[in-house]
């Protein structure tokens, strides 16, 4: 199970990755271009397969870290309300 350090480091490396890869991916394929190596046809099909992918795979890590919170947050209220109890037999034993 992830740990709220892991997401945090995984949202760091989401975050680098969202502006190093379009701009190295983009200038990889624009040079590849200007230097007549891929055609703009397979250039076309290459960056949208690129975006897929890269949408794919975004979709899932928020998914699965929107569960990991969605838990979180379900036994924070949980210890919560635990608490809550406590404090209001406290109040009655004292009372």
């Amino acid at each position: 199970m992830k740990t709220t350090e892991q997401l945090e480091t995984q949202v760091i490396i989401w975050s680098r990755l969202s502006i190093i890869a379009p701009l190295f991916f983009t200038g990889l394929l624009g040079t590849l271009f200007l230097i007549n190596i891929i055609a703009i046809e397979m250039l076309f099909y290459i960056a949208c397969g690129l975006y897929f992918f890269t949408a794919v795979i975004w979709w899932w890590w928020t998914m699965h870290s929107i569960v990991f919170l969605s838990r979180l947050l379900k036994n924070a209220n949980i210890k919560l309300d635990n608490v809550a109890t406590e404090i209001i037999d406290l109040r009655k034993e004292i009372n």
